[in-house]
Order: structure tokens, then sequence, then C-alpha cells
């Protein structure tokens, strides 16, 4: 005769199990979707907000998105689906003049470290696929073709040096024929643990500098995610 009492506990210990462990993804889903980036966090935010004098709005202009359908502001395939990749938080600062020129900042919070490795991971993946492309991404740049080239930088856990180059061939003397660079932009995208931050600006934005200041903040905004609950402390 079979003892059913010993099935009956058994089964009885793994519904519990499975009740419980329902019960903390539940509330480890609660607290990622409650997730929010403070007010006046990011670096340019205090700039980006503040009042513009008439002669100032007329030069310059900024625009502070929490939208969650903001493509990463570097799109290197140009991509117009909605994002998939799982992001609770975001912050988008968009800066401009009238030069023209442009500068942004850009803070993403996933559920876990590995949602933002994997989105980190398809970046540069896209970097390396659309090396190449017909057109410019932005509009403040024109040429016959644009490329990408990135590399490997020691920021936080993983980080990406990406440049854009718009390439023309001249029409006129002394460049008739010959390929040069029209413009560019420069890229630093960093993930720390399930963040994920990118400083983007033209290539005339700061001049020589504009790499080392995007690059600056970065690291800055690298460690300050990590005061966020859970950015640096968050498995995956």
């Amino acid at each position: 005769m079979i003892d059913m009492s010993g099935k009956r506990a058994m089964i009885a210990v793994i519904a519990t199990a499975v009740m419980v462990a329902s019960a903390v993804g539940a509330a480890s889903t609660a607290q990622a979707e409650t997730v929010k980036i403070p007010k006046g966090f990011l670096l340019t935010e205090a700039e980006a907000t503040k009042p513009l004098t008439e002669d100032q709005a007329a030069d310059e202009w900024w625009t502070v998105s929490d939208k969650l359908t903001k493509p990463l502001e570097l799109n290197p395939c140009r991509s117009k689906e909605k994002p998939r990749d799982g992001r609770i938080a975001m912050r988008t600062i968009i800066g401009g003049t009238s030069a023209p020129s442009y500068v942004t900042e850009q803070l993403v919070l996933y559920p876990s470290a590995k949602n933002a490795r994997a989105a980190f991971r398809k970046l540069r993946a896209d970097v390396e696929k659309c090396a190449k492309a017909k057109a410019p991404q932005t509009a403040t740049v024109a040429g016959d073709f644009h490329r990408y080239t990135g590399k490997k930088v020691n920021i936080a856990d993983e980080a990406l040096l990406v440049k854009g180059s718009s390439y023309e061939r001249g029409t006129e003397e002394p460049l008739k024929g010959e390929l040069y660079i029209s413009g560019g932009e420069r890229y630093v995208v960093v993930r720390r643990g399930s963040a994920l931050v990118l400083y983007t600006a033209d290539s005339y934005w700061a001049g020589e500098d504009t790499t080392k200041i995007l690059t600056n903040r970065a690291k800055r905004m690298a460690k300050k995610v990590c005061d966020l609950p859970g950015v640096c402390t968050r498995r995956g």
C-alpha cells in the first residue's frame, strides 16, 4: 500500500516554495517598477531647467524628457522601433544652439545588471553592424556617408567611446574630388550595475575638448548612479 501522507507533505512543501518565490518575484517587480530618477539628478539638469533671457532663448534651447520610448542617444542603425530592452526609468536631456551644435545626457535604469548588460552589448554590436551609413544620424551634420568607430574605455563595469564622422566629396577646388570629413559626433556610453549612462555631442561643441568633457561627465555619473537604490547592488 502506497503511503500518501509523505507525498502530500512533499506537495505542500513544493507549493509553499512556489508561493514564496512568486511573492519575492512580484515584490522585486513592484520595486523595479517604482524606481524613479530624482528631480535634478543629472549633471546638466540645473542648466537645462534654468530660465533663459530672451536673448539666450534665441540662441540656445533645452529639452528634458522622462519618456521610456525615447531611443538611446547613440543609435548607429537609426532604428525607429519601440525600445523593448526592459528599461524601467529614463531621463534624456538635449541642449542645442544656433551654431548649430548639440549636447545630450541620458540615464537609463534597468531592473537588473543583466538587462543593462544586454542593452550595452546590443549597442556595441550595432556600432559594428552599422559602422558605415549612407546618411548622418543627426541633422546638424551633412555628408555623403557616415562612419562610426568604437573602442573600449576603462570606466565603471564597461564603457565604449564612439566617434562618428560625416564624409563628403569636394565639389570645388582645392578639395574637388577629394573625400574629406565635414563633421561628426562623439559618444561615451557607460554601464554601471543596472544603469546605462550616455553623453553625446557634435564634434564642434567644445572643439578638441569635446571627448574629454564627455568622458569626465560619464565618470562622474557612473559614481553618482550608485546613490540610487539597487543600481549598483541589484543582482542579475
